[in-house]
């Protein structure tokens, strides 16, 4: 664990000075144009056939002319240019490093993402290694706010869980107020290193707890809606769909358990097994990693987790 990390963000961005215009610019365009995100969307008012103003704007990508939501008049863009500074900020002050970014839905959300240099060794039975990431993510479609903080990613599955309850710990919404957000929390942002060692903590004490079939029923039910207790007469009431979902996940938390031990971290493994190589997804680039970082797999990786830690 990097212990001066915490030290360096408690630091971080008090009475700093920008980096000079042209340098900061061209940083935020190397960034860009690395993960493909150097292209900007434009707030276009929706009109009539008689041209008369509808009071509502579509979000347009404009090198591609997709639109890729409408809003009213009270929402602001937050570009991927911004959105680059701001994680190039954060890694000036932290020493993360950059490591990945893209895009899903072609642009609809965006990310860019650091290493935090964090990572437990050896944990379970199958040693499994788990490191630390810094993570951006914001949508021009409407579906999320903008929003940062820590993810964890797990070498083992090569899957990402959004710490706790919530994807990141900060966000903004996009309306008039998103800037001085970012920058008030940007001043006060003293607790991704904190948060991160929480979860590494709570990772290693999960690998030490013995899970129970009750605990692996719980976590198949609050899932899939399926209950493996059920008698034959009344799993009849089960859709065929809810029974191989079920199956799906039982089976990867099994394979799991057997690699990484019979414990609450091996159940944990099995769901995020589970949402990383076998929960449905769109027909489209990207969809399996959108629906870790922002939907369905991500609720179901955090929903699952608060349930085992509240086991433990």
């Amino acid at each position: 664990m990097n212990n001066t990390a915490n030290d360096l963000i408690l630091s971080a961005f008090s009475g700093v000075d920008n980096l000079t215009e042209t340098a900061n610019a061209d940083r935020i365009a190397e960034l860009l144009d690395r993960f493909g995100l150097r292209w900007n969307v434009s707030k276009t008012p929706l009109l009539l056939p008689t041209g008369e103003q509808t009071g509502y704007y579509g979000i347009v990508r404009e090198d591609t002319r997709k639109t890729f939501s409408t809003c009213k008049d009270s929402y602001v863009p937050y570009q991927n240019s911004e959105l680059a500074e701001l994680l190039l900020r954060i890694s000036d002050k932290t020493g993360y490093s950059i490591h990945s970014g893209g895009q899903f839905n072609d642009g609809g959300k965006v990310y860019i993402q650091l290493a935090t240099g964090n990572e437990i060794k050896d944990l379970g039975e199958n040693r499994t290694k788990v490191q630390g990431f810094a993570t951006g993510i914001n949508s021009h479609d409407g579906t999320t706010a903008l929003k940062w903080g820590s993810v964890n990613f797990t070498i083992c599955c090569r899957n990402t869980f959004a710490s706790a309850q919530r994807t990141l710990q900060n966000s903004a919404k996009h309306t008039n107020s998103i800037h001085s957000r970012v920058e008030e929390s940007i001043r006060q942002i003293n607790g991704i290193a904190k948060v991160e060692e929480t979860i590494f903590d709570q990772f290693i004490r999960l690998a030490t707890i013995p899970t129970t079939k009750e605990n692996i029923a719980t976590i198949v039910k609050q899932t899939t809606g399926v209950d493996l207790n059920a008698s034959s007469s009344e799993r009849d009431k089960y859709s065929t769909y809810a029974i191989n979902r079920a199956g799906e996940l039982t089976d990867s938390i099994a394979q799991e358990m057997r690699s990484k031990g019979a414990t609450l971290w091996g159940l944990f493994s099995g769901v995020t097994h589970y949402t990383s190589h076998k929960l449905p997804i769109p027909s489209r680039s990207n969809a399996r990693l959108e629906s870790k970082y922002t939907g369905s797999g991500q609720s179901i990786d955090n929903e699952a987790y608060a349930s085992i830690l509240a086991m433990a």
